[in-house]
């Protein structure tokens, strides 16, 4: 499940003042990740400080839900009925007493002078990338370089509280990816958080392309090389802002839960 669940999250910057409209963005999405193709529909639900992503693959469908104020983050496998619950918090504390530090955080997004509509809505190019450094240990660094264009619509029905949930996730010290995985790849999480948030402050992503890459220096940047990467390209088919109900946002009756630790 770890393996989808890291792909689906991927795939979210795809796709508040938190009292403040809702927002539903579908969007089509393709590429390559963590020896997956991702590819298929991708809806995105945010309801203030709540964001829930629903994605299918391979026939079965997967879903994460974001809940800021509760610092839980929860992954859904519909077909198995079972459900993780993470607390966030918990989380950060687990990964900072293994050593492995990620710092270095260095995110650009630059307009390129272009701009195309999308969905119905104008959204102006940009030029991203982000490189964070992660010291695993002793003679042991990695960088995760995570760069393409981007259209970023200020347009679009509720920017500002797709905006506004994502600094409210970064000041949480959310991270999307499956949990075991932020915390083998630590500069993979921070860096995608780190470029989530800066594209939400100027805009809606309508569409994306994000190529990304491992380097590592030392005896180990040969394996660090092989460890991951790839691509994801994201198009948004329709945005809204209409209400959404609470439920959507709740764990399905029914649903087998456990509340997962990181050792």
């Amino acid at each position: 499940m770890r393996l989808r669940t890291a792909v689906v999250a991927l795939a979210l910057v795809a796709c508040a003042d938190a009292a403040s409209a809702d927002v539903k963005m579908v969007a089509q999405m393709t590429g390559k990740m963590m020896g997956r193709s991702p590819s298929g529909e991708t809806v995105t639900y945010i309801k203030g400080a709540k964001m829930r992503t629903d994605q299918t693959m391979g026939g079965n469908q997967l879903s994460t839900i974001m809940d800021v104020e509760a610092g839980e983050l929860i992954s859904i496998n519909h077909k198995n009925k079972e459900v993780e619950i993470w607390n966030i918090a918990d989380l950060a504390k687990t990964m900072q007493s293994t050593g492995i530090a990620a710092s270095g955080v260095d995110v650009k997004i630059t307009p390129n002078g272009t701009s195309k509509e999308i969905a119905g809505y104008k959204a102006d190019g940009h030029d991203m990338t982000v490189s964070v450094k992660s010291q695993m240990a002793e003679g042991m660094a990695m960088t995760v370089t995570i760069s393409g264009p981007a259209y970023l619509s200020t347009d679009a029905p509720g920017a500002k509280d797709y905006a506004s949930f994502y600094v409210a996730a970064a000041d949480k010290g959310f991270f999307f990816g499956d949990p075991r995985a932020a915390k083998a790849q630590p500069g993979n999480a921070k860096g995608m958080m780190a470029l989530y948030r800066t594209m939400a402050e100027k805009g809606i992503p309508l569409e994306s392309r994000q190529v990304i890459k491992l380097s590592g220096d030392g005896p180990m940047a040969g394996i660090f090389a092989k460890m991951g990467g790839g691509e994801i390209n994201s198009t948004v088919t329709s945005v809204s802002a209409e209400p959404l109900g609470d439920d959507i946002f709740a764990v399905p009756a029914g649903y087998k839960v456990k509340r997962q630790k990181l050792d």
